[in-house]
């Protein structure tokens, strides 16, 4: 009996990691703010992040239709959607196809799209003729019920290092400032978690982040192993974070790249509900 579980273990090993890669998770959340316009009140956000050119779950259509049916008002692509050690055009441009018909999309380069320049260039042809919004380093204001919420993207961290290495960390910090709006719900994407205590001084409301992967290999009540950027035992690596009146998301990603393999970690589609908290009286 022993020998033969100690044969099937490889089989039972390779069985798990695969699941842990192809079997899709799907976190409903919901958010309350008391700075909500009214008019957002259960306004949708379907989040997509470091998707790596990989194909979603064990078919696209299954992941596809899980954003369908939740009716998204709006998708975020919060970066890694090529993959520089396996790029793969076609699969992105099929994913991108499938989301636009969904519902407005927009986009925020991660950090492989900066590690392929010539395909960026490409991703971004396709981004505009799928009329998806390229929103690194801009903003646009959301409008409903005549209300509005700003919307703002920022180019991965390391553009900042590319662009002035000396001054990267004041010329991403001006960038943030920047495009914040006072009165105004603010929503940030940006690829990075753990600029975090960044974001929270900005006064960004709510947050949309990946890049972390879950931490790769997950051990029940610690955590996750390692984050690229973060390194062993991260902080931010998937889920919910909240501090001071700064609220962050953490997507655990759709796809691997360099360390193909997850534990105890599988890929996640989330699915936020926005809600105004009415106020006591």
């Amino acid at each position: 009996m022993n020998r033969k579980i100690l044969t099937l273990a490889p089989f039972i090993i390779a069985s798990s990691i695969i699941t842990q890669n192809k079997n899709l998770k799907v976190t409903k959340t919901s958010l309350n703010f008391n700075t909500l316009p009214p008019g957002f009140d259960n306004f949708k956000i379907a989040q997509v992040s470091d998707i790596h050119c990989n194909k979603v779950g064990s078919s696209d259509l299954t992941f596809i239709n899980k954003i369908k049916k939740f009716s998204p008002d709006i998708i975020v692509i919060t970066g890694d959607l090529l993959d520089s050690y396996n790029n793969d055009m076609d699969i992105a441009y099929n994913i991108l196809c499938q989301l636009s018909v969904i519902s407005q999309c927009y986009f925020v380069s991660g950090n492989h799209e900066l590690r392929l320049p010539e395909e960026y260039e490409k991703l971004k042809e396709i981004l505009n003729k799928l009329n998806i919004i390229n929103l690194n380093n801009s903003s646009i204001l959301l409008e409903k019920y005549s209300e509005s919420i700003n919307l703002v993207g920022v180019e991965d961290y390391n553009y900042f290092k590319n662009e002035d290495n000396l001054n990267h960390k004041a010329n991403f910090k001006k960038t943030l400032e920047t495009l914040h709006l006072a009165n105004h719900f603010n929503i940030l994407l940006s690829h990075r978690p753990e600029k975090f205590p960044m974001y929270i001084e900005a006064n960004y409301d709510l947050i949309f982040s990946g890049h972390a992967h879950g931490g790769q290999w997950r051990i029940p009540f610690l955590g996750g192993i390692f984050s690229p950027s973060q390194g062993f035992f991260p902080k931010y690596t998937s889920g919910k974070y909240i501090q001071n009146d700064s609220t962050l998301i953490v997507s655990r990603g759709l796809g691997n790249s360099s360390f193909p393999i997850r534990i105890n970690n599988r890929i996640e589609l989330v699915l936020v509900t926005l809600k105004r908290k009415t106020q006591k009286s």
